[in-house]
């Protein structure tokens, strides 16, 4: 018997941002993919991450392969996928906080179809998630958090503040985009760990030039130069700042959650995600061996899907 297809095209959603937020725009845009009669389920990822989770700009897979696609955990024949374009002001002086996005994400769902929705979040989109729980618990059905605390942890912060005026200065020197490319690579070496690093490089540089570029560093700048692709200095300073004003009581959420994250994450270490799961007065936890550090979410989406598949299915 042959299954009948239900999925249909993606369609981008014009969502306005609420008055009271006009420096973050008048609207931005989320994107529904799938089954239209399916369950809602929101994909939220980092600060680089878009709308695209679902249905790719240029190809039919999102940026989350390995979790959403045919026959995987999230499927577009039975779910109906939505993505979401992070607010942020563009001129790079206000920094939303995770509840503001909440709100935006709020005024999505109802776009979409209303809600409630399963919501998916990982790193700065499991903040998101969080605070709409916290905030809008109507809106919630479950909660999937990966590598998402309650509230940023104070190396976390450091690093990113360090990040920050890293662009702040490139932007007052007319050298934006450079500075943003240093602060990601700098980014980067909090995402993965030294045990992956010691697995691709070789450590040192090559001769006497003190700026002589390393292995890594042939990686590190390539990634870096390649972020400037998807965001702005500005934007980053926006939504950089904005995971540093996340604080939510996980007390007060009440939606099942399964709680993800990685021995190796240097940005939320497993025990904030164990004390999160702890104070949630509903959670599941479980903390992954992962070569990959913060970026689990990505690096090992497959391995995440077979605990993430059940948990939504389960009654």
């Amino acid at each position: 018997m042959l299954m009948t297809r239900v999925a249909e095209a993606a369609t981008d959603i014009e969502v306005p941002i609420p008055t009271h937020l006009a420096d973050l725009g008048s609207y931005t845009l989320a994107r529904i993919a799938g089954n239209r009669t399916g369950p809602l389920v929101v994909a939220l990822g980092g600060i680089s991450a878009d709308r695209f989770v679902a249905a790719g700009r240029y190809r039919s897979m999102g940026w989350w392969p390995g979790l959403i696609g045919p026959g995987l955990a999230i499927d577009p024949e039975r779910h109906l996928i939505l993505g979401l374009d992070f607010a942020a002001d563009e001129s790079g002086r206000i920094a939303p906080t995770t509840h503001e996005q909440a709100e935006i994400l709020a005024a999505a769902i109802a776009a979409a179809d209303g809600g409630p929705a399963i919501v998916i979040g990982a790193s700065y989109g499991g903040m998101i998630a969080l605070a709409l729980a916290e905030r809008r618990p109507e809106l919630v059905e479950k909660l999937v958090i990966i590598s998402a605390p309650a509230a940023p942890h104070p190396a976390a912060t450091a690093a990113r503040e360090i990040q920050r005026r890293i662009v702040a200065l490139g932007l007052e020197t007319g050298r934006g985009a450079e500075a943003q490319s240093i602060a990601r690579a700098l980014a980067m070496t909090t995402y993965r760990t030294h045990e992956e690093f010691a697995g691709r490089f070789a450590g040192g540089i090559p001769d006497a030039d003190p700026l002589s570029v390393s292995e890594a560093g042939v990686y590190l700048r390539a990634r870096g130069d390649a972020y400037g692709e998807v965001m702005s200095p500005e934007r980053f300073l926006s939504l950089s700042g904005s995971i540093d004003r996340h604080d939510v009581d996980p007390a007060k959420i009440g939606a099942p959650t399964l709680v993800l994250g990685a021995v190796s994450d240097r940005l939320v270490p497993p025990g904030q995600s164990e004390a999160l799961a702890a104070a949630l007065p509903d959670a599941q936890l479980h903390i992954l061996d992962c070569l990959w550090g913060h970026d689990m979410f990505l690096k090992d989406a497959a391995r995440l899907g077979q605990l993430i598949g059940p948990f939504l299915e389960a009654a």
